[in-house]
Order: structure tokens, then sequence, then C-alpha cells
């Protein structure tokens, strides 16, 4: 009679956690759900891409070869960006180009573009190139650029000096819709824009007069660049200054 009651409770016991098993289950379908349900609102609230990418020909095509009085040259001392695996990130397409207008004064015009700029990846700025590549930085200061009756862009003009030259440049970025002139402004331009929802696209847009006269070169290059938007494409200005 004893080892038929051992018998019996022997058996009864394997099933006694079967409570506990059921309970564990349900704990991990809730817990499964809301890290489900915060995975899709995080992906919800991830940043989309607005722009889509440009092909070599479509970006090209974006500058004609002659406007107004404006001609290409074929020489040309345009100082490029750094060359790096970062800067192969930072822009999807660098175009250069000389031109020479009746008088023969030249502006070397550079435009580095990226269809979608992230945080750790943005355009660099000319004062970095132009030091990197054995200048001093004379000048740096930020201005209005007037570019035509209701057209006015946030731009920065720098004096750069080599051994042999002096270069003034004129350049702005655009992220998005916005024109920072220094890299913090540009930093919040970026968190802006992800706070919208969105990855903007981001544009350096670079002239360059050798001349030490500051004041006149300024002048040449926004003559220069009025021209140029005057003669360009709506799909090449919303490149070159946006919404503005």
């Amino acid at each position: 009679m004893s080892a038929e009651v051992e018998n019996m409770e022997g058996s009864a016991s394997p099933t006694a956690p079967a409570p506990s098993k059921l309970t564990l289950s349900r704990r991990h379908l809730v817990m499964g759900g809301a890290l489900l349900a915060v995975s899709g609102l995080a992906l919800a609230r991830e940043p989309k891409r607005r722009y889509p990418d440009l092909s070599t020909k479509q970006f090209e095509a974006m500058f004609p070869a002659t406007f107004g009085t404006w001609r290409p040259h074929p020489a040309s001392e345009i100082v490029m960006p750094p060359e790096s695996e970062l800067a192969d990130k930072l822009y999807q397409h660098i175009f250069t180009r000389t031109y020479v207008d009746g008088t023969g004064t030249g502006v070397m015009f550079l435009a580095a573009y990226n269809s979608m700029q992230i945080n750790n990846v943005q355009v660099h700025r000319p004062e970095v190139c132009y030091y990197a590549g054995g200048f001093s930085i004379d000048i740096s200061k930020p201005l209005i650029l007037p570019l035509g009756p209701d057209l006015e862009i946030p731009a920065r003009t720098v004096l750069a000096s080599g051994d042999s030259r002096k270069e003034n440049i004129l350049y702005w970025t655009r992220i998005g819709d916005e024109f920072p002139q220094s890299q913090f402004q540009q930093r919040i331009a970026m968190t802006k824009a992800n706070i919208e929802g969105y990855l903007p696209d981001g544009l350096l847009l670079r002239m360059s007069v050798i001349n030490p006269d500051n004041a006149a070169s300024v002048q040449r290059m926004n003559g220069f660049m009025r021209e140029l938007l005057a003669h360009s494409s709506p799909q090449a200005r919303r490149l070159m200054v946006g919404k503005a």
C-alpha cells in the first residue's frame, strides 16, 4: 500500500508548475506588444528623405556653360574639398567651372550637393577646405547677399591668403529651406528639419576671385550670381536658392 501511495504522489508532482508557465506567457505577450508599439512609433517618427537623388548628368545640366556676358574658361585654379573617405560621403556631386566675362575677369564656381543630409555627415564650409590647402583665413564674415528685387540670401565672404595669391570667396550653404551662416546654425537647421520629420538636402555654392580687394570682388561675384540665376531653369533656381 505504501508503495502505491508513493507512486501516486510522484506522478502528481510534475503537473504543479503549469499555472506559473501560463502566467509567464501572458507577461511575455504584454511585453512583446508594448515593444512592438514602441518600435512602430519610432519608425513613424523617423525622419524621411524629401529629395530624390540626381544623376551626374542632371546635376551638371543645372549650370549653363554660357549666359549673359559669361563664358567658360579652360584654365582653373579652383581649391577643392580635401579628399578623404568622409569627403566622399559629404557630397554626391561636385561641379566646378571657371567663367570669364568680356573684360577677362574670371570667377571660379563650385557647387557641391547631397540629396540627403544627416547629423554626422554635413557639408564642409570653405574655410576648412582653404585652410587644409595651406591658406590663411584673413576675413570670414556673414553678409546678406541681394540677388534680386525679392531675393536676399544669407551668405558669407572670406578672404584667404596663400603663398602666391589672395583669393576672395563668396559662398552660402542651403540645408533644406534654411541658409545657415555658421557651423552652429547649420546644426540647428539639421535638427529643425529632423523635428519636422524629414532629412533635408544640402548644397554648398561657392564663387571666388583672385583679387586682394574684398569689396570689389564681392560686388563682381554678386553680379555674376544675379546673371546666372536669371538664365537658370526653375529646377536649377530651386537647387541654388531653395524657396527663397
